[in-house]
């Protein structure tokens, strides 16, 4: 069963992360792998966090507070490993047709446009070559809203597992009001070497900060049982998010959001951060409220602990992107979904 939460504790309207108003998302998925982008179209401030000793990533190092750009267009996230960075090319162009980028005078813009990809080449009986192209990126902003959008075996989750305990992964998002207007969301990428579950009980590791009867309710599943430990060969993962939050943060803020947020993957998935995933967790703030609107709430009154509140809100809302990732998958091939694993567990409530 989810543990007791905070009867303060809400989800937004549709527990997505574009329940945070200026966060579109948009999927392209095609023979089990994929792409996803999540657009802030007027802009946001960026931070990033790589946590994992395998990552994949593009203009990461431009997200330091040190260096220059401090507002980014889009994050792609991707499968297809290092070959699936080339899906941002597709975003850079259909964000430059559109005059979106950082401006260079007489209409001319450079789109900024980090990302980072996920293992999931060769899966599900996928040739070596089948993986994502900058044309995945195109035809996800082509499908890009700031409404509703499928989980699970979409987009970046498309060919996405949980190695640790032999389950589909897929593609998951939650968000958490937080009043005042401030809202943080999270969208994640489940592909982790680790396992999303407790090999005793079979219960998800991210259940317990499930708000009210937002994963079903999830009964204790019937015959747990544990995994044979993969072949060495497949320990090539990667979980890749990104956390939101219309606060008006600086780039070194956003930036600790990120790295709070991370605490999330860590709660959800044991062990997180290994030598064969390259975790990585952007951060997006887009600015509509400013930081001292949580101060009143805030443990000490102070803008470094409404920052606090902000950072331990991503973490939170990202575990529970993590299991609605996981709840949301459906079996391919000889890969089952949770569901199928442990058929006492009920679709989660939408």
């Amino acid at each position: 069963m989810n543990a007791p939460t905070s009867p303060s504790l809400r989800t937004g309207p549709l527990n997505l992360i574009t329940d945070v108003p200026g966060i579109e998302v948009g999927h392209y998925q095609a023979n089990h792998t994929g792409t996803t982008v999540v657009l802030a179209r007027a802009g946001a401030m960026g931070g990033v966090d790589v946590r994992g000793s395998a990552p994949g990533t593009r203009e990461t190092d431009l997200l330091d507070p040190v260096n220059l750009v401090d507002r980014i267009n889009a994050i792609v996230l991707s499968g297809g490993s290092a070959f699936g960075l080339a899906a941002a090319d597709g975003v850079m162009g259909w964000l430059e047709e559109r005059g979106l980028g950082w401006p260079l005078g007489e209409g001319r813009v450079v789109p900024i446009v980090p990302g980072a990809v996920l293992f999931d080449l060769e899966r599900f009986g996928r040739d070596f070559r089948d993986r994502p192209t900058a044309e995945f990126g195109r035809r996800a902003c082509a499908n890009l809203t700031a409404g509703a959008f499928p989980l699970g075996n979409v987009g970046a989750g498309a060919g996405a597992i949980a190695l640790g305990c032999n389950l589909k992964g897929g593609l998951g998002s939650a968000s958490l009001d937080l009043g005042q207007g401030v809202r943080v969301g999270a969208l994640v990428a489940v592909n982790p070497f680790g396992s999303v579950i407790n090999p005793a009980t079979g219960e998800l590791l991210g259940a317990s900060l499930g708000i009210g009867e937002e994963f079903g309710p999830l009964p204790r599943p019937v015959n747990p049982s544990t995994s044979p430990p993969p072949a060495p060969a497949l320990l090539r993962n990667t979980t890749i998010a990104v956390v939101a939050t219309n606060l008006a943060l600086t780039k070194a803020q956003a930036t600790k959001l990120a790295q709070m947020a991370q605490d999330g993957l860590a709660r959800a998935i044991n062990p997180s951060h290994t030598l064969f995933d390259g975790d990585t967790v952007f951060a997006l703030a887009t600015g509509q409220i400013p930081l001292a609107a949580l101060e009143e709430d805030a443990a000490w009154g102070s803008l470094p602990a409404a920052l606090i509140r902000a950072g331990a809100a991503a973490a939170d809302t990202l575990t529970r992107a993590v299991v609605h990732g996981i709840l949301q998958a459906e079996s391919v091939g000889d890969t089952p979904c949770y569901r199928d694993r442990f058929p006492a567990t009920p679709l989660p409530a939408e």
